[in-house]
C-alpha cells in the first residue's frame, strides 16, 4: 500500500508543478521540461537497473521496463520545484549570481541535494522499498549512501544548464522542445559517469586508501 500512496503523491505533486509551469512559463517550456524530465527519469533508471553497484526498485505498482513510472514524475517534479525555489533565493539574496550561466543551476543543485536527505532518510525510502541499495553501498546517514546528495545535485545542475541553454537558443519553440528532449539522453550519460566517479572517490576516501 505504501508504494501506491507514494506513486499517487509523486504524480499529484508533478501535476501541480506542471500547472505552475504552464501558467508562469508557458506551454513550450512546460512541454520541454516535463517531457524531458520524464524521459530522463525513465531512461536513466532503466540503465541504473543494469548496474549492480547502484539501487533496485522492488516495490512499485507501475513500471516502464525496469523503471517505476513514479521516477519519471519524481525527477521532473524535484528538478522543477527546486529550480523555482532557487530562482527566488537568488533574486532575493544574490541577484548578481543569476547573471552567471552557472549561478541558478548551482543553487538548484544545492537545493536538490538538500531535498534528497528527507526523501531518503526521514521519508523512509529504504523502509518502504521505493529503492534498495546493495550492501556494498557507502552509508553515512542511516541507510542513505553518501553518494545520494551528490547524485541528486549533479543531475539537477546538468538538467537545468541544458534546459536554459537549449530553450534560449534561436529557433522555433517546437524545435527547441525536440532538441532538449533528445539532449536529456546526453545528460543521462554525463550524469552516470559523474555518479560513478564520485562514488569511486567516496569509496577511496572511506576505505583509507
Amino acid at each position: 500500500m505504501h508504494a501506491e500512496i507514494i506513486t499517487a503523491a509523486v504524480i499529484i505533486g508533478c501535476l501541480l508543478c506542471i500547472v505552475h509551469s504552464w501558467l508562469y512559463r508557458g506551454p513550450w517550456d512546460t512541454a520541454a521540461f516535463f517531457i524531458g524530465g520524464f524521459v530522463f527519469g525513465i531512461v536513466r533508471e532503466n540503465i541504473v537497473s543494469l548496474m549492480p553497484t547502484l539501487y533496485t526498485y522492488p516495490n512499485h505498482p507501475l513500471y516502464i521496463g525496469s523503471a517505476p513510472v513514479m521516477m519519471g514524475f519524481g525527477w521532473s517534479a524535484s528538478f522543477y520545484a527546486c529550480w523555482m525555489v532557487s530562482q527566488q533565493l537568488v533574486e532575493a539574496f544574490a541577484p548578481s549570481l543569476g547573471e552567471r550561466w552557472w549561478g541558478i543551476p548551482l543553487i538548484t543543485a544545492i537545493t536538490t541535494a538538500m531535498l534528497s536527505i528527507p526523501v531518503e532518510v526521514a521519508a523512509g525510502a529504504p523502509e518502504t522499498l521505493w529503492w534498495v541499495w546493495p550492501p556494498t553501498a557507502v552509508t553515512v546517514l542511516w541507510e542513505m549512501p553518501a553518494i545520494v546528495p551528490f547524485g541528486w545535485g549533479g543531475a539537477a545542475f546538468l538538467f537545468i544548464v541544458f534546459f536554459r541553454r537549449i530553450m534560449s537558443r534561436e529557433g522555433t519553440p517546437r524545435d527547441n522542445v525536440v532538441i532538449f528532449v533528445v539532449s536529456t539522453l546526453v545528460v543521462i550519460i554525463i550524469h552516470l559517469v559523474y555518479v560513478l566517479a564520485v562514488r569511486a572517490v567516496i569509496v577511496l576516501l572511506t576505505s583509507g586508501g
